[in-house]
C-alpha cells in the first residue's frame, strides 16, 4: 500500500507541474482566445487539429460544445488522424501520413475566414504538420498547442502555446501530464470563446440546448435566475418558444413575441449576452 501511495503522489506531484505550466501561459492563451473569437464572429469555423490523445481531446472538446452554449456543429470541428476509428483504438502509425491533415481540411474547403488549432505534444507530428502547412498556403489563422520548445509546428503557426511539461512519470506517455496540461488550455480556450462571443450570460449557459429532463430543469432555472420570473412562468416561456432558450431569455426579459426575440439576437449576431444589454428603444 506505501509503495502504491508513493506512486501515486510522484503521478499528482507530476500533474502538478502541467497546472503551473498552463498559468504561466495565461496571457497567450488569451490572445488566441481573442483571435479565435473575431474569426467566429466574422462567420468563420474553427478547426481543432489532432492525432493520438491530443486528437481524442480536441474531439471531446468539440463535441461538447454545441450542448453547452448552442453553437452549430459545423462551426467547431475535430479532426484526428485516422478519423473516427481512432477514438476507440489506438491507430498510431495513422499519424505519420504526410499529406491526410491536408486532405481531411481540404475536405472542409478550409479558407482564410477559418482558424486552425493544431494540437501535438511532440510539435512534431506529420499529420497535425500537413494540416498546419495546408492551414497557412489558405491563409487561415494558425495556432499551435505543444509541449516541448521549439518545435516546427510551434514554429509553422501565426500564435503558439508552448507548455514545457518536461519528461513524464512514465518516459514518454505523453497521456499524463502533457495531456492534462492540454486538456486544460483546450477547456479554457473554448470556454473563453463561447463567454466572448455572448454564449454566457452572468456564469450561466443561456445558449445551452434543453434536450433532457434534467437540461430542462436547469433551463427553467436559468430563465428564473436571469429575468426574475417564477419557475412555472419560465417553464411557460420555454415550452411556447419550442424550448429555444435564448429567445426565451429574451422574450422573458423584455416581454415580446418570439420574432421580436429571434429579431434581437439576429442583431447582436447571436450574442444572448447583447441582446438581454441592450436597452428598450
Amino acid at each position: 500500500m506505501s509503495d502504491t501511495l508513493e506512486y501515486l503522489r510522484r503521478i499528482h506531484d507530476a500533474d502538478r507541474q502541467a497546472f503551473e505550466e498552463v498559468g504561466k501561459a495565461l496571457p497567450s492563451v488569451a490572445e488566441v482566445v481573442d483571435a479565435i473569437a473575431a474569426k467566429l464572429r466574422a462567420g468563420g469555423r474553427w478547426f481543432y487539429v489532432g492525432a493520438g490523445t491530443s486528437g481524442r481531446m480536441c474531439v471531446l472538446d468539440a463535441a461538447e460544445l454545441p450542448p453547452t452554449f448552442g453553437i452549430a456543429p459545423d462551426r467547431v470541428v475535430a479532426l484526428m488522424a485516422g478519423g473516427d476509428k481512432s477514438l476507440r483504438l489506438s491507430i498510431e502509425e495513422v499519424e505519420d501520413d504526410v499529406d491526410a491533415g491536408a486532405r481531411d481540411l481540404k475536405k472542409r474547403k478550409l479558407s482564410d475566414a477559418d482558424a486552425v488549432v493544431a494540437v501535438a505534444a511532440s510539435g512534431t507530428t506529420p499529420y497535425v504538420r500537413s494540416a498546419l502547412q495546408y492551414a497557412r498556403e489558405k491563409g487561415a489563422l494558425t495556432v499551435a498547442i505543444v509541449c516541448n520548445p521549439g518545435t516546427p509546428i510551434a514554429e509553422a503557426s501565426d500564435l503558439a502555446l508552448q507548455l514545457h511539461t518536461g519528461s513524464e512519470v512514465v518516459n514518454g506517455s505523453t497521456r499524463m501530464k502533457a495531456g492534462l496540461a492540454q486538456k486544460m488550455v483546450l477547456t479554457m480556450l473554448s470556454t473563453a470563446v463561447m463567454e466572448r462571443l455572448g454564449l454566457v450570460y452572468d456564469d450561466e449557459m443561456v445558449a445551452m440546448r434543453p434536450t433532457n429532463t434534467k437540461l430542462r430543469a436547469r433551463a427553467a432555472r436559468i430563465v428564473s435566475d436571469v429575468t426574475g420570473r417564477e419557475k412555472p412562468e419560465a417553464l411557460a416561456l420555454l415550452e411556447s418558444s419550442k424550448w429555444d432558450l435564448p429567445v426565451s431569455l429574451v422574450r422573458g426579459r423584455f416581454d415580446c413575441s418570439v420574432e421580436e426575440a429571434r429579431e434581437r439576437l439576429e442583431r447582436h449576431r447571436g450574442s444572448v449576452r447583447e441582446a438581454l444589454e441592450e436597452p428598450l428603444p
